[in-house]
């Protein structure tokens, strides 16, 4: 599962299959969907930060001891966090498509889609907090760049995924992509490590669909991967994240007195 900071976890594609006029109000009104998916991503951020402040109360008890309780950057996104996102979009999209030209049909969805919105937030609520211990943030794509070699060329896509002491894996990054001319050979490198990444893995293939994992053990962060085409070290095919360490039950106070 992906990390909640890595970002929006739907595309406006994802939107369009869940209604199918969206993109068509959309393109009618100028309503960039990205722009309101990330919209919708940062209300939920805030929604979500509430309750880690939560956890931060003096009179609450804390996860291994830590005054500091929870953060943001622990947060997995769950079923609940992803369909709450998606209806906060829609609803976002159709409010300025009401807005565009005030016609009935896009207020009845607006209004439809909040409503199913604030039904997520009840479900994400009696659901838990998906939370992980050692969080690892999505890398970022690879540098692809080659050296003088005796291989044939081809074209080649590759992304990195980082590795945590705990051997869990992050994210896997967006694929870089790299046409390799004969007697060259293609070189993946990552980008900047976080602070508690132990190694990163590498995927590599010839086309979107079809990385797969190319290193038997975490390769050090600091060092690079000389691919040579072949068989995979693995199967295994890019990963969306780490699953959930443990769940925080959500619970409500009623105030007495």
């Amino acid at each position: 599962m992906a990390l909640f900071v890595d970002g929006p976890v739907s595309t406006a594609g994802d939107l369009a299959q869940v209604d199918g006029g969206l993109l068509d109000a959309a393109a009618s009104h100028s309503i960039n969907v990205t722009s309101k998916l990330e919209l919708a991503h940062d209300s939920l951020a805030s929604d979500i930060q509430l309750w880690l402040d939560r956890f931060r109360s003096p009179d609450r008890l804390f996860v291994a001891g830590s005054v500091t309780g929870y953060r943001l950057e622990q947060v997995v996104v769950s079923d609940s966090i992803r369909h709450w996102e998606r209806m906060q979009a829609l609803a976002l999209v159709y409010r300025d498509a009401w807005f565009a030209d005030l016609a009935e049909r896009y207020r009845v969805r607006w209004d439809e889609y909040a409503k199913q919105s604030r039904d997520a937030y009840e479900r994400f609520v009696a659901g838990g907090l998906a939370l992980v211990t050692d969080p690892l943030k999505k890398a970022a794509p690879p540098a692809l760049t080659t050296f003088a070699g005796p291989q044939r060329g081809g074209s080649f896509y590759a992304a990195v995924a980082w590795i945590n002491a705990a051997g869990q894996e992050g994210a896997a990054s967006e694929i870089s992509s790299l046409d390799v001319p004969d007697g060259q050979i293609m070189v993946v490198t990552a980008g900047a490590a976080p602070t508690n990444a132990t190694g990163y893995n590498v995927y590599v293939g010839t086309t979107l669909g079809t990385l797969t994992q190319r290193n038997d053990i975490p390769l050090p962060v600091t060092s690079s991967f000389t691919y040579i085409p072949g068989n995979a070290a693995s199967t295994r095919q890019p990963g969306n994240g780490q699953a959930p360490d443990f769940i925080r039950p959500l619970r409500r106070t009623l105030l007495r007195g």
